[in-house]
């Protein structure tokens, strides 16, 4: 298809020239993010005493106050601890019956993908080096060559079974899915993008490399350019191309070095009908041309639009926003003016202390030379003869004393540094100085929690893309079976559903806090019909210390309530439909009951009447008889209603 700026005779140069300017823009802020790793963890914790005169550090001081460590470690356990949940919600009610399947497929795999790990590199990166950072999500599977008929086999006759015909098919014999960080140093994004919602950037892509097996699986390289693509890592060198300035890493071996993109279609598609088609391109170093050039695999075209992932599968994350510039600076960056003066106030205490060793002095007039002997050898609990009081005889020089001005400076900069970070001694889980209020404390915190909030949110999102591209790839190659009384196919789940987490999920609680929230749970839904509070209550059972499997019961069915019944004569009791509903409801009493009874009349000397026998029934070509009772004939009959009343209707 034909794309903008295409040129005959270099029809790649366009894509070369977006690429090479987004590296430069790059590169541009590379020894910076390189310093503030430095300044973090000097070598990997290796700090020598030439680290301070590095070309790394501009700030020179023979101090160093590693305040990015401890921030960073504080700032990073305060927006992501643990990896949450997800929860679907269907956009459709056919969806609905595929939420327990598919939820807990996509929430194994983002277990088995290992996200978490990958969001706490991405968050290092973000917060301490760069101020942005991103990760690749997708899927591979291996394959080997299998034959299979080319009809189905319960079609042919058994006379000819042996005489199918057969292909060669690859058959996919394992998959996994994957979701690495891009280091800041790979990551490609426009140069000409200035937003933050990195999804709208027209492309994104990034610098990888791989050994030459996986160049010929993942490419299909043949051994005929393999002298042109082959080389060492672009990391290393005298100009680092990686936030790991340790010269003597990235260089086990040979590599391929690549440059992977993802673009929108219709940018550059004239023809492209869909908003959501993504275009795959791969330029190995080394080669003109690209080695891939596709559509990409992890989405598929549909009659109601893209199945699939519907999303970059490059997530960015950023937590802040400078205008008009995509690639915002790093909490250490914003803070690097206050730790610097903080050293070089540090280094001023450590120069006052070095020379303001105590220096005493004695009048030799006054201490005789006895007295002077054990002074020099540092003779204690003896008396020193002077002549005239000893305060005039030996004394100490006045040695400058450290402005305490300068420690109140040191407290304001550390102020400074937590406004920016927004992490105070507090929430670093560390007592602050000095005396607050109830009040002042609550406001303090209540505000925290709502910046914070802010940037967890994006935190979450960030994760919840990554989890959405997951999903996209489950639906085209997952291994799970939809059933087909739903009406949807598995192609189309992907986008039937919305993705959330629970609210603070990422930030992981201490015991004692979700042994509270869970008591409130149980308080308020331990009696309604519509929760099953079960894993509600094993989940309980185990912060406590408890074994669930021996504690936790399944619930026993409520039996039902009695039935209050009224008897007022022993005749009662003669009532089937009575006592049938007092046995029901375990009322009625037992075989040893009435023995025990009867005993106990007979003890009192009380006889029982035996009942009544049963009436034989009558025969029913008997003719009717009347009923005997004396002085009334017909007594059996009853009068009609009408004329009991003749004479209210009269009235």
């Amino acid at each position: 298809m034909a794309r903008e700026d295409e040129d005959p005779q270099q029809p790649w140069k366009g894509w070369l020239g977006r690429i090479e300017a987004s590296r430069r823009r790059r590169n541009d802020r590379l020894p910076e993010w390189q310093r503030n790793v430095h300044r973090r963890a000097p070598l990997n914790g290796r700090f020598t005493a030439s680290d301070s005169s590095s070309s790394l550090n501009t700030h020179d001081t023979a101090v160093s106050v590693n305040q990015d460590w401890s921030l960073t470690k504080a700032k990073i356990a305060q927006l992501y601890s643990q990896t949450p949940e997800v929860r679907l919600s269907p956009r459709f009610d056919q969806f609905a019956q595929a939420v327990p399947a598919f939820g807990r497929e996509l929430n194994d795999t983002i277990g088995d993908a290992t996200v978490g790990t990958t969001i706490e590199e991405v968050l290092a990166d973000v917060v301490n080096a760069a101020g942005i950072s991103g990760a690749l999500v997708y899927y591979e599977s291996r394959t080997e060559p299998r034959d299979v008929p080319m009809v189905d086999p319960s079609m042919v006759p058994p006379e000819m079974q042996g005489q199918i015909p057969t292909t060669t098919v690859d058959a996919v014999v394992d998959v996994q899915h994957c979701v690495d960080r891009i280091s800041p140093a790979d990551l490609l994004i426009p140069s000409d993008f200035t937003g933050s919602n990195y999804d709208k950037a027209r492309w994104l892509g990034h610098d990888s490399r791989c050994t030459w097996s996986q160049a010929q699986r993942m490419f299909g390289l043949g051994d005929d350019v393999k002298d042109k693509v082959l080389g060492r890592d672009k990391r290393t060198g005298t100009l680092t191309q990686s936030l790991n300035t340790d010269s003597t890493t990235f260089r086990d071996t040979d590599v391929v070095n690549f440059t992977e993109i993802f673009y929108w279609r219709h940018y550059y598609h004239p023809d492209e009908t869909s908003f959501k088609a993504i275009q795959r391109v791969v330029f190995v170093e080394g080669l003109d041309e690209p080695v891939i050039n596709e559509e990409y695999k992890g989405q598929k075209r549909g009659q109601q639009g893209m199945l699939g992932v519907t999303k970059l599968p490059i997530r960015v994350l950023t937590l802040t926003y400078v205008s008009d510039d995509s690639l915002p600076p790093s909490d250490s960056s914003i803070g690097r003016f206050q730790v610097n003066e903080l050293e070089a106030s540090r280094d001023a205490m450590v120069q006052q202390r070095k020379h303001s060793i105590p220096i005493r002095w004695g009048d030799t007039n006054r201490v005789s030379p006895n007295s002077r002997t054990k002074i020099d050898k540092g003779d204690f609990q003896g008396f020193i003869w002077t002549n005239g009081p000893g305060d005039r005889a030996i004394g100490e020089v006045a040695r400058t004393s450290y402005p305490s001005e300068r420690m109140e400076f040191d407290s304001i900069i550390k102020n400074d540094l937590t406004e920016l970070w927004q992490v105070g001694t507090n929430q670093a889980g560390a007592f602050a100085s000095g005396q607050r209020s109830a009040s002042e404390a609550k406001i303090v915190q209540t505000n925290f929690q709502t910046r914070v909030g802010q940037e967890r949110d994006k935190v979450t999102r960030f994760f919840l893309g990554i989890a959405e591209v997951l999903a996209g790839h489950l639906a085209l190659y997952g291994t799970f079976d939809v059933p087909d009384e739903l009406g949807v196919t598995r192609e189309q789940l992907a986008t039937g559903f919305t993705y959330s987490v629970r609210a603070d999920s990422t930030v992981r609680m201490d015991a004692q806090q979700r042994i509270d929230q869970l008591e409130r749970v149980i308080n308020y839904l331990a009696q309604s019909p519509y929760a099953n509070v079960k894993p509600i209550v094993t989940e309980y059972v185990e912060l406590n210390g408890l074994d669930p499997n021996t504690v936790v019961v399944d619930p026993q069915p409520k039996p039902p309530e009695p039935v209050k019944i009224s008897i007022s004569t022993a005749e009662d009791f003669n009532n089937p439909l009575a006592i049938a509903t007092l046995m029901r409801t375990h009322q009625a009493p037992a075989p040893d009951d009435l023995a025990a009874a009867m005993k106990l009349l007979q003890a009192a000397g009380i006889g029982i009447v035996p009942p009544a026998p049963p009436t034989p029934p009558a025969d029913p070509n008997a003719p009717p008889a009347e009923a005997m009772t004396p002085g009334m004939t017909n007594a059996g009959w009853d009068a009609a209603p009408r004329l009991d009343r003749r004479e209210q209707d009269a009235a």
